[in-house]
């Protein structure tokens, strides 16, 4: 299943139409700090969960009224998602592309062709409550079924699709339903619970999950774990030859993720860097999930540049494999993470914030990084593609890093002179120089 649009009008700061066309595999939203980028993916969650009005009833729900409490159920609260100043009515549109072998596989028999199917939900403030519209539910035939002259067969199909896309059953666990979005905060947490329950970036409950699958006696299950630590693999230029393993501590009921090395020596998860961590983290979120749609604020954080590639390079594949989420949608402040032909921009206008879908080339020159950008031979001499960011922080790429010995990370020294000319060094080669001056008798 693919999601191909997406809009939204009424949520927080949206007071006009904006929207996502044309949503690849990966789909980036770069914008300044505060525009509402967050809410993009917030707004996508509301959607999804708002299919599942269709779980209360055996009809095709059309029109149903909605408390406070209905929608604290759906993970929401009222009083945060309307905009409070202009209290207008949310209005969500998307747009799915569903395979026929998906349907199959969940036990659905079409009756109307999937490949385009249109969805618009409604939702308004009432008099304290909250009233709850589905105007639009079309299929690439042109058959809308909330039109009057739609069939109780077609609206008991449309049903069947709108709980299908609403959460994904697993096979051979049909009790077991998981959320087809999932949406991952900038805390890197997914519930109160594992709020209470932190101790690191990779919470218990997440820690537990790895451990269920690692010892899972259903294939698919396991297979996850499988591609989990193999993923990991790619990390160990930084963290030495070995692999993750979880274990399990019967009498505290805790599990431990941990890096083992070749020389089957344990380093416990949070005695690892930060940014490897929350790289730990997310792919264990991808995997872990089950979920065929991923949302993710600002992946970037934490993490240096060219950790940032790499993520991006692990998230590509993840897509590409029947274990993974079909979709990532990203909101950054890097460049790191484009993917396809175009990115999506937002800015502030006078009506409020709007997006804009422009080619992936410019994505350096609107996030205000130029890691990648051009740099001539002087003198004979390459020019370093670097560059430093808005908080101090220095790129600089594998080539320099080399050259000074430095390629995993390590101090630097800055050395500027009456001329203004500047010398990169690192502490090593820079404490070279001045001990012996140091150690010169005065």
């Amino acid at each position: 299943m693919r999601l191909t649009q997406f809009s939204v009008k009424g949520f927080k700061n949206f007071r006009q139409k904006i929207g996502l066309e044309e949503m690849g595999a990966i789909c980036v939203i770069h914008g300044e700090n505060n525009i509402g980028k967050s809410n993009v993916l917030e707004a996508m969650q509301l959607f999804f969960q708002l299919l599942k009005v269709q779980d209360q009833d055996n009809a095709l729900v059309l029109n149903q009224q909605m408390t406070f409490s209905d929608i604290e159920q759906l993970g929401f609260i009222a009083s945060d998602i309307f905009n409070l100043a202009f209290p207008l009515a949310i209005e969500l549109n998307a747009t799915f592309n569903i395979e026929n072998l998906e349907l199959k596989e969940a036990g659905i028999e079409e009756l109307l062709p999937c490949s385009k199917v249109q969805i618009n939900q409604v939702i308004k403030p009432s008099y304290g409550t909250f009233n709850y519209q589905l105007t639009h539910f079309q299929f690439a035939d042109g058959t809308d079924v909330t039109q009057t002259k739609g069939t109780e067969a077609q609206k008991t199909y449309a049903k069947q699709i709108a709980k299908f896309m609403a959460q994904h059953v697993l096979p051979l666990k049909a009790e077991e339903a998981h959320d087809r979005l999932i949406l991952i905060g900038i805390d890197r947490l997914m519930s109160s619970r594992e709020r209470e329950a932190r101790r690191g970036v990779v919470p218990q409950t997440l820690c537990l999950q790895l451990y269920d699958a690692k010892e899972s006696r259903e294939r698919g299950y396991r297979n996850r774990w499988k591609l989990f630590v193999r993923t990991l693999q790619k990390f160990n230029d930084m963290l030495g030859e070995g692999e993750f393993t979880v274990l399990f501590d019967r009498k505290t009921g805790r599990a431990d993720l941990a890096f083992e090395s070749s020389s089957s020596i344990l380093t416990p998860i949070e005695m690892l860097g930060s940014g490897i961590q929350q790289a730990v983290a997310l792919i264990a979120r991808l995997l872990m999930s089950q979920a065929t749609f991923v949302a993710i604020e600002e992946p970037e954080l934490n993490l240096r540049y060219t950790l940032q590639l790499r993520l991006q390079e692990i998230f590509d594949e993840l897509i590409k494999t029947s274990l993974g989420p079909q979709q990532i949608f990203l909101t950054s402040h890097s460049p790191a993470f484009e993917s396809g032909e175009h990115f999506y921009a937002m800015r502030t206008t006078q009506n409020g914030p709007i997006i804009e879908r422009r080619a992936i080339q410019g994505a350096e020159s609107f996030t205000q990084h130029y890691a990648q950008s051009y740099a001539p031979t002087v003198d004979k001499r390459k020019a370093a593609l670097c560059y430093v960011s808005n908080e101090g922080l220095i790129l600089l790429p594998e080539r320099i890093r080399k050259l000074l010995e430095i390629e995993q990370g390590g101090g630097i020294m800055l050395l500027d002179d009456e001329n203004g000319q500047v010398e990169l060094l690192s502490d090593e080669k820079f404490y070279d120089l001045v001990e012996p001056l140091i150690d010169e008798p005065k």
